[in-house]
């Protein structure tokens, strides 16, 4: 019985693999953002006021980081402790 679960439980892992990369992806290229709209505004002084366009900069990498930890804690406990992420998990 237990064979039958193995292959379930694998194509969990790589399915959350592969969510975990995305998210890793989708933070790094808000952090990439948020650096570079720092740049442009403090170091280049493009705006007189920056902070609106920092702001949401900033909101969008901090959105992508929280996803990127929840997804992490998920494919961790389940590649650790073999703990089946939830439905709701998956959206």
């Amino acid at each position: 019985m237990a064979a039958n679960k193995l292959p379930e439980r694998q194509e969990l892992e790589n399915l959350w693999r592969g969510h975990l990369r995305e998210a890793r992806v989708r933070y790094e290229e808000a952090s990439r953002l948020f650096r570079a709209t720092w740049g442009e505004h403090f170091e280049r002084r493009l705006t007189e006021d920056p902070t609106f366009a920092i702001q949401n900069a900033r909101q969008a990498e901090v959105k992508a980081l929280n996803e990127y930890v929840r997804v992490l804690k998920i494919f961790t406990d389940l590649v650790l402790h073999g703990k089946v992420p939830d439905v709701e998990d998956q959206k």
